[in-house]
């Protein structure tokens, strides 16, 4: 019993523990559907896909036909002015960071049945890259509204026992690629998608897309990037995988990156400069918080997109020499390209022993 009561005033004494920090990072995504039907379309649609075979690219230095595989990656986002939205990317296999084209799907009612509409997205070259990736963490996808997307064509669709298959009703008009009309197809059979998009020049030839008779077939495959959620609202996007010599303490970093707010304008980039950002890790006071966190475990040629609450950022004060408004959200494309190893300190030798 003394032994009992003698625990009891020890813990009695004892400060009380920490509590458990609050997060503060947003609250997930939740998409709304305006119907079963489309909600189910958009589901299957949803994910990261890529082709069965390589296609061709271009040509190799020595003439001969470059390959590459080819991925999607297609999820709901929220844009402002329109409902029953998806965020569409499609990049080549080994440059996932670099989509080469962006866009978005919209599903809605025409005369009862379900059309797939695609948008161009019009906000620049400079603001496209605060949109890549970010299809992974919804809850902190960059403004985007209908007056910034310009429709490019309709694809019918109809409900099959396995997804649903559809093409546009007739050819639309274009100025792309030397084509002066387009026509798209879309069937989705399980986990198999088969697109073919087309371009026509003025006599009914292809001039850019699948052949008359082929088409792309991708199946699902697993996401290209890796995301790090922290509790003070850091977000970490590894895209295309971790490289090997990750950074030590004391070492230089060397990063090319761009800033962007959350309305998708870019207020900052190295690469308008030509000259790789660099200092001393972990950064400390010399960076912003959530961007110095956000290079912790970065490998040499990784890439990463971070994107913070402005508690992480410029907090109260902004930066309105860089239009950066107070408690602003910023969002940073970041690719370590140089990393001076720290010198480690000579030892010197002991004396020898007579």
């Amino acid at each position: 019993a003394l032994t009992t009561l003698v625990s009891l005033v020890h813990a009695q004494d004892a400060p009380a523990a920490d509590p458990p920090p609050v997060s503060v990072y947003p609250e997930a995504y939740t998409p709304s559907w305006s119907d079963n039907d489309i909600a189910l379309i958009a589901k299957q649609l949803a994910g990261s896909w890529k082709t069965v075979s390589a296609v061709d690219s271009g040509r190799n230095e020595d003439g001969s036909v470059a390959t590459t595989d080819l991925l999607l990656n297609i999820a709901p986002v929220a844009i402002d002015g329109l409902s029953d939205t998806l965020y569409v990317e499609s990049f080549h296999a080994q440059t996932p960071w670099a989509p080469y084209r962006q866009a978005v799907f919209q599903l809605y009612r025409y005369k009862g049945e379900v059309r797939l509409r695609t948008y161009e997205i019009t906000v620049g070259s400079e603001s496209l890259g605060a949109y890549s990736a970010m299809w992974a963490v919804p809850e902190y996808f960059p403004q985007l509204s209908s007056d910034q997307m310009i429709a490019t064509l309709d694809v019918d669709l109809e409900p099959t026992s396995t997804g649903f298959t559809g093409s546009t009703p007739y050819p639309y008009p274009t100025g792309s690629g030397g084509a002066v009309e387009m026509t798209s197809s879309l069937t989705l059979d399980g986990d198999t998608l088969t697109t073919a998009d087309r371009g026509y020049d003025a006599d009914g030839n292809v001039v850019w897309g699948a052949g008359e008779n082929d088409s792309y077939t991708f199946v699902r495959t697993e996401s290209p990037i890796t995301v790090t959620k922290h509790d003070n609202g850091l977000a970490v996007l590894q895209i295309g995988g971790q490289g090997e010599e990750i950074v030590q303490i004391g070492d230089k970093m060397h990063v090319h990156y761009s800033g962007y707010l959350m309305d998708g304008s870019r207020f900052d980039s190295s690469s308008t400069r030509g000259v790789p950002y660099g200092f001393t890790y972990p950064p400390g006071s010399g960076a912003i918080e959530g961007f110095g966190s956000g290079m912790d475990g970065f490998a040499l040629n990784d890439h990463r997109k971070l994107v913070f609450p402005g508690a992480l950022g410029y907090k109260e004060r902004g930066n309105p020499r860089a239009g950066i408004e107070p408690n602003a959200a910023l969002l940073f494309d970041v690719h370590l390209v140089q990393i001076d190893k720290a010198q480690k300190p000579v030892v010197p030798a002991p004396p020898a022993q007579d």
